[in-house]
């Protein structure tokens, strides 16, 4: 690789980045700005706030005749707590309406039912003030309420300090001064500098993907002699370069407000930090944002040069935000450790590393985890970055990658089959639409729900085809197949279940909790009758899935990309779809196995008999689990020996080549 040319197009390219003001905005005038005044301006607000809490007065009123001595304990200052708040007495005729018309903040009423009275404190949740309020009058009833209980133990001769407080609790912080500041920037922290490092690398990864294609200067580059390699490789160092940079300064303007932070302590505590403890924290922490900085670029690139204007490249990147948002989120969640496991979570794994070593808690082995998977993350978006490089169809574009269905109905023509943009919006909207409408459906209508929730999952990709005036023969496979492509499909089937039995024994002895609650969810779905349960857990879903999968998914994604690839996509997605953790490998086989047969035959009618057999016979065995071990016999054991895996594994694997030979067999006949 030519180093010279890739110097030149990595110059090029930073020109053609600092040229455009909001790059250079979000990169030094936020963070060396907007960061300190955010925060300074934040922490007077915030004390002013609370100052003004402090040194209200409060109104209150009786809806009796208040006692002489609670009525002290509100009025007199010093028997308050050492805040600065008062009380301030109203006399009005009907309580309730003052505090609706804002009169009063709170009243209080005495009702003296049972074997003590009970004071009720009436406030409004919706009004600060009253709110407040309530909480200062709680605190003084229960200074009315200790005083009472001091009177009775001193009437019967005892010492009511000792009475009510018999040990003394001293709290003892084994912590050293370093680790509690470490642990408190930790909270705050990782969140702020993923933020910062996306904002740094979003729009130079705009500018030089979607921006430069809007600009028209993508085919002038096109024309020169370099490779497409030379050309991703100095995209990807500029915008890796500008994220860095952004993050390095976020990391200095941090630094800076909690040094400022520390030393306006140490003046009122007169208690010092030990800075130098903190250097290896900084060390491994800029090691994180170099490789988080790798992943991230590589990441928003690959987002927006799908893109073909600045604008849509923006609309692109909002839900990649929304999802690095949401995954940073992980480090407020105090359960939760940087394990092995953890370590390869993108993002999440970053965040959790910087609060772990900002806490002094470094293990060699996870931080090397999580900055190799970084790095190789990245590695695995710049190559994908090639590819996307490397096809005129996604630079230049055929529209077939778009989403169609927004454009306006009287433009689109009719015939044809969706694009992946729609299929990608389908499975979206199908998922949200199964976890919210479909989850409550069947959480208050039982099995009824569970028979929506199939309606939507066939109904919005219906909905989509037919409102886009697509080819519904041709985007739902409506057509037959022969005999023979049957018997090949349920034979291929049959094999895929032996190896799906193995692989869900290898999964559930991993991932125990959630082989349980698979059990949980499936005992559930038990209907009344045998019948009523295979009709709502084999033959619904072996035609409404189909539907979507097998039909929208699978024919959108043909369109488009490679065959292999198309029934890859389709298959993870359909394993995604089960949302569970064991079942998604073994329902991502199945998958695979009917993409294959769909794609083959150009039919859904074998995908539906394969998908039905497989729901079926679960049903059978959860009704009938004595006849079906008796013939079965691996049925009725709970854990499969070496020995049954093995015969599964060779028997199975066989009868999935079998399948396979006959129905490409069939359909080179059918095609000739």
């Amino acid at each position: 690789m030519n180093k010279k040319i890739i110097a030149s197009l990595y110059k090029k390219e930073m020109l053609d980045v600092l040229r455009d003001k909001k790059t250079v905005m979000m990169m030094i005038v936020v963070p060396l700005l907007l960061y300190p005044l955010l925060f300074v301006v934040g922490l007077q607000f915030v004390n002013s706030i609370t100052k003004d809490i402090d040194e209200t007065t409060y109104r209150v009123a009786f809806d009796y005749e208040v006692e002489k001595e609670l009525l002290q304990q509100f009025m007199d200052k010093d028997s308050l707590s050492k805040e600065e708040y008062s009380f301030e007495l109203y006399e009005v005729e009907d309580c309730l309406s003052a505090l609706g018309n804002g009169q009063i903040d709170v009243y209080i009423e005495r009702i003296d039912e049972g074997e003590k009275p009970e004071y009720r404190i009436h406030y409004l949740s919706s009004v600060n003030n009253s709110v407040y309020a309530s909480d200062k009058a709680a605190e003084v009833l229960n200074l009315y309420s200790r005083s009472i209980t001091v009177s009775i133990i001193e009437e019967l001769g005892l010492d009511a300090d000792k009475v009510l407080q018999p040990i003394n609790v001293i709290y003892a912080d084994m912590s050293t001064k370093e680790e509690s500041a470490g642990n408190m920037l930790g909270i705050m922290l990782p969140f702020m500098l993923i933020f910062s490092i996306l904002l740094g690398t979003m729009y130079p990864a705009i500018d030089t993907t979607a921006g430069e294609r809007e600009r028209g200067t993508l085919e002038t580059v096109l024309t020169l002699p370099i490779t497409n390699r030379q050309l991703i490789v100095s995209k990807f160092l500029a915008v890796s370069t500008i994220g860095l940079v952004s993050a390095l300064l976020n990391i200095i303007s941090m630094g800076c407000v909690g040094a400022y932070t520390f030393s306006m302590v140490s003046t009122v505590s007169d208690e010092k930090l030990d800075m130098s403890k903190f250097i290896p924290a900084i060390l491994v922490g800029i090691l994180c944002v170099i490789a988080f900085s790798v992943f991230i670029s590589a990441v928003t690139m690959c987002v927006c040069a799908f893109a073909k204007t600045y604008k849509e490249a923006n609309n692109y990147i909002t839900p990649l935000t929304l999802v690095i948002m949401f995954a940073s989120f992980v480090e407020f969640l105090p359960n939760v450790v940087l394990t092995g496991r953890m370590a390869l979570m993108p993002v999440a794994n970053i965040c959790l590393l910087i609060r772990d070593i900002l806490a002094f808690k470094f293990d060699i082995g996870v931080i090397a985890i999580v900055l190799v998977s970084n790095v190789a993350y990245g590695i695995m978006a710049v190559m994908f970055l090639g590819k996307i490089y490397n096809s005129e169809s996604i630079l230049f574009g055929d529209g077939k990658e778009t989403t169609l269905i927004f454009e306006k109905r009287s433009n689109m023509i009719r015939g044809g089959v969706p694009s992946t943009g729609d299929a990608w919006l389908v499975m979206a909207v199908a998922a949200v639409a199964i976890i919210y409408a479909g989850g409550s459906a069947q959480l208050k209508y039982g099995m009824t729900g569970v028979i929506m929730t199939q309606l939507i999952i066939a109904g919005i990709p219906l909905a989509a085809a037919a409102y886009s005036k697509k080819d519904m023969r041709k985007t739902f496979r409506l057509k037959g197949c022969s005999p023979m492509q049957m018997v090949s499909s349920v034979i291929m089937m049959i094999g895929v279940m032996m190896l799906g039995i193995v692989l869900t024994g290898v999964t559930s002895s991993i991932f125990r909790e959630s082989a349980s609650n698979v059990d949980v969810s499936m005992e559930s779905l038990l209907g009344d009758t045998f019948i009523v349960t295979l009709l709502i857990v084999a033959v619904l879903p072996a035609i409404c899935e189909e539907l979507m999968f097998r039909g929208y998914i699978l024919t959108a994604m043909e369109d488009k990309l490679k065959p292999l690839n198309a029934i890859l996509i389709s298959a993870a997605l359909f394993g995604v779809y089960h949302m569970s953790v064991v079942k998604f490998f073994t329902t991502a086989l199945i998958g695979l196995a009917i993409c294959y047969v769909a794609h083959r035959t150009k039919s859904i009618v074998p995908g539906m008999i394969m998908h039905f057999i497989n729901n079926g016979l679960s049903c059978v065995i959860m009704y009938f689990p004595d006849e079906a071990g008796r013939i079965i016999p691996i049925f009725a054991d709970e854990e499969i020996s070496v020995m049954d895996a093995a015969v599964l594994l060779v028997v199975g694997a066989l009868l999935v080549l079998i399948g396979k030979h006959l129905i490409d067999a069939n359909s080179e006949k059918e095609s000739l």
